[in-house]
């Protein structure tokens, strides 16, 4: 057991934000996994630990000697300012009282197939039912894990999915999303979509490689690329975050596209983060009435 320093972060917004699903809160901890440290070919290795945050300080406890503080700076985005970007994208009364709500929430760097197979479960789904899926998919198919109260199983690698049986995948409750992420696990084994290459381009290259994937739209390839390879100009865009667009274009009918270029140039490079926040806000703490005199996007040259 050992103790990181962690100003600047709230360990219970940034893991009951949507991001991830496979953190689980009980008696004052979180247990779950963290990608292993040095895991060049990026694919599902990860190390059981338990978490718990007091004040500026985190507690973790794990069985697993890779498990340092500096792995959990990393994979807790601590070593970025935070105050600069939050800065840098609050530029409007929803966004300043989403930060203000919210300061402390960070994006996690997640490993890149657990975060790909994960959002590919997301389709039409909820929260509750995505963990589910994932609890039910890992029990089946990874390796059984337990210590001083913790009891989960690792990710299944593509390889182990590839092989899986669709039939089984369905009965996992997956539906039809279990031949999308077969399909997926069998383009990575078969080193068709390189995701240790996806680590090194630009957010369009990677956007456009995800897109390959039968079953990953706009909003799960923005996901990917947002939480799975720290692409934070990524800005996806789901029902909770149309809510929040609305903001920006009133009762105006705009397409993905049109609110992402919005965002772009509304939010900066950072734009993730900002998704983040309003995603975290909407859904958890905004009133139906949101904040009054949003920006105008025909300001920033995006008139219909």
């Amino acid at each position: 057991m050992f103790s990181v320093s962690a100003p600047e972060f709230r360990l219970s917004d940034t893991l009951e934000s949507g991001q991830a699903f496979r953190w689980h809160f009980k008696n004052s901890w979180y247990y779950g996994f963290i990608p292993a440290p040095n895991h060049q070919d990026l694919l599902g290795a990860s190390c059981p630990a338990k978490v718990k945050q007091d004040g500026d300080t985190l507690t973790i406890d794990t069985i697993d000697p890779r498990v340092t503080p500096e792995l959990i700076r990393h994979y807790f985005a601590l070593d970025l300012n935070l105050s600069d970007i939050l800065a840098s994208v609050d530029t409007d009364a929803q966004m300043h009282d989403a930060i203000a709500k919210f300061r402390g929430l960070r994006i996690l760097r997640q490993d890149p197939w657990e975060c790909l197979a994960s959002f590919i479960c997301s389709s039409f789904n909820n929260i509750k039912r995505i963990e589910g899926m994932i609890d039910r998919l890992t029990q089946a198919y990874g390796v059984p894990v337990a210590f001083n109260g913790f009891r989960g199983s690792s990710f299944p690698s593509p390889e182990t999915i590839a092989r899986a049986p669709e039939r089984q995948l369905r009965e996992l409750g997956l539906g039809f999303r279990a031949s999308y992420l077969r399909d997926t696990a069998k383009m990575i084994a078969a080193g068709k979509l390189p995701l240790e290459t996806l680590a090194r381009v630009d957010y369009r290259v990677t956007r456009t490689a995800l897109l390959r994937c039968d079953g990953v739209g706009e909003k799960v390839a923005d996901c990917v690329a947002l939480f799975g390879f720290e692409k934070y100009e990524a800005f996806p865009i789901d029902v909770w975050m149309q809510r929040a667009m609305r903001y920006y274009f009133r009762d105006k009918k705009v397409t993905y596209a049109r609110m992402q270029e919005f965002a772009w140039q509304h939010f900066g490079k950072f734009a993730g983060y900002a998704q983040q926040y309003l995603y975290h806000y909407v859904r958890t703490a905004r009133t139906t009435r949101a904040p009054a005199a949003p920006p105008q996007p025909q300001a920033l040259g995006l008139a219909s």
